[in-house]
């Protein structure tokens, strides 16, 4: 499902608050305001008296009970419950739709819910408000709070994907093809903001900004800051108001779109992946805290209940003073080698694998900034003293009495102006960094081209499924499919091939080698 926002009324919120007025019975009044709002609002489908409510059993209700049935609530923490359905395909039949998630909301909380609800088709997504009382059918209290969130919209893609299959598989694949547009667009603006900073000169297209950045804040200072100090920088940095919004209404934006607690875990993740790939694009601290907290509610939510073994032997995990962790029988820390923790960052970015906890992958991720950033330490130092022996190696042979060289006065003099030789050892830095740029043409053209046939395909089978297609045109998709796959046999055969060309033409190599010697 699309979107679930839930919201609540109680006497207990700021807004009940009024001066000379009870608390409850502001929260009351603003429930029948909510009521009428929902019932009355403008528009297309409304009715001379109002859009007709609806509960698990009736049908067009006037409201007047459910009006009746708030006046007379008896003291709860909550007067009622606000809960809008948006889901993703518009249900052709929404009450039912409607009573299929409110049952099972109904049996996972095991209250017998009072509710009503009616269906609000004003707007380009259509979707479903319902009432649900802060007391059940037994008086007890109702509680929703954001555990009950991912389930709601669970619940609700279970009915669609039954009853409106292919509507689904359109939906899912229209959103999957606008998260690839975002993402693209997002990447040429970056790189059209990039070429904006080169040609003004505050960038340079040649140069790694590890270096640069080492250059700004060497890293033997950097790494002996003292502790505290970097937690007060990167606390006034990502210093945001102390004002705390409503959680179901809590959002960051980040990598050019809006998050919050609605998004899935999975989600979550790769946003906190992109975060940590693309240092411009991070957000202030207090955001990213909310981000990790999300993350945790997630995990917790996943893990089962635990026994107290467990419990202890994970809080001892907390207190290891190294905060190492260990996966798959190999234990990182942060003096693991750099190679070491890239590898398993890279398997962890593989499909299928074990997800390690949240706080030991933004360990895991933090020893690689740093392990990172010490390799480029000092490597403009290095490469000024190797350009400076090189310098001094040659000057030495072309000036030598057997080099039978002879130089101008001029040109010696103006060698020996320190001047021009920073001049000529900035020259040979810049020199040395453009030869580490690799400008082979590494593309495999035989692996584009099973992508493409792969997409191919992959388009030729969204037309075979979509419902309106005729026999003849779907017996002619499966036949275009076949071509494809045997084009795609073909191809793999191909690249077997070459490997083994490469394979034979190498044997021959060493083959000529261990001849010559």
């Amino acid at each position: 499902m699309g979107v679930v926002i839930h919201g609540y009324i109680s006497a207990r919120e700021r807004r009940s608050r009024v001066k000379g007025r009870s608390a409850k019975r502001v929260a009351v009044e603003r429930a029948l305001a909510h009521v009428k709002y929902i019932q009355h609002r403008p528009g297309e489908d409304r009715e001379p008296n109002g859009r007709k409510f609806f509960t698990e059993s009736e049908e067009n209700l006037d409201g007047r009970s459910l009006r009746i049935a708030i006046k007379e609530l008896e003291e709860s923490n909550v007067v009622i419950h606000k809960l809008t359905l948006a889901p993703e395909v518009s249900p052709d039949d929404k009450r039912a739709f409607t009573r299929e998630v409110m049952q099972k909301l109904s049996e996972e909380k095991g209250q017998n819910l009072r509710w009503m609800a009616v269906e609000h088709n004003n707007t380009a997504h259509h979707h479903i408000h319902v009432v649900i009382l802060g007391k059940d059918k037994q008086g007890n209290n109702v509680r929703l709070d954001k555990t009950d969130y991912p389930r709601l919209r669970e619940w609700g893609d279970q009915y669609l994907e039954r009853v409106q299959p292919f509507e689904m598989e359109r939906a899912r694949e229209e959103r999957n093809r606008k998260e690839k547009e975002r993402i693209e667009a997002h990447k040429r603006e970056k790189e059209l903001q990039r070429q904006e900073r080169i040609r003004e000169g505050l960038e340079l297209p040649w140069m790694h900004k590890k270096i640069i950045r080492e250059q700004y804040e060497p890293y033997s200072k950097w790494k002996q800051e003292p502790e505290n100090k970097q937690k007060e920088r990167n606390a006034e940095k990502g210093r945001e108001s102390k004002v705390e919004k409503p959680y179901f209404n809590d959002t960051i934006f980040a990598a050019g779109k809006e998050w919050s607690r609605q998004n899935t875990a999975a989600e979550l993740r790769e946003l906190n992946s992109y975060l940590w790939d693309n240092p411009d694009e991070r957000i202030p601290r207090g955001e990213y805290k909310k981000l990790v907290s999300w993350i945790k509610d997630y995990e917790q939510q996943r893990v089962p209940e635990r026994s107290d073994e467990l419990k202890g032997a994970e809080r001892a995990q907390r207190n290891r003073k190294d905060d190492s962790f260990e996966y798959q029988g190999k234990r990182y820390s942060k003096d693991s080698s750099y190679d070491q923790l890239t590898g398993l960052a890279s398997k962890l970015r593989g499909k299928g694998s074990d997800r390690l906890p949240i706080e030991q992958y933004q360990n895991l991720r933090g020893w690689i900034e740093n392990a990172d950033r010490a390799r480029w330490a000092r490597v403009t130092e290095r490469q000024l003293e190797i350009s400076k022996q090189r310098y001094a190696q040659e000057g030495a042979a072309k000036t030598s009495p057997g080099a039978h060289r002879a130089q101008k006065p001029l040109q010696q003099q103006m060698m020996s102006n320190p001047v021009v030789g920073l001049f000529m050892q900035g020259a040979s830095l810049a020199n040395e960094l453009v030869r580490w740029v690799d400008l082979r043409d590494n593309r495999d053209r035989l692996k584009e081209a099973k992508d493409g046939l792969e997409d191919a395909k992959k388009d030729k089978h969204q037309d075979y499924v979509k419902s309106d297609r005729t026999h003849e045109q779907r017996e002619r998709d499966q036949a275009a499919i076949e071509e494809i796959d045997k084009a795609i046999d073909e191809n793999k055969e191909s690249r077997k091939q070459r490997r083994k060309d490469k394979e034979n033409e190498r044997e021959k190599r060493d083959r000529g080698l261990d001849y010559m010697r």
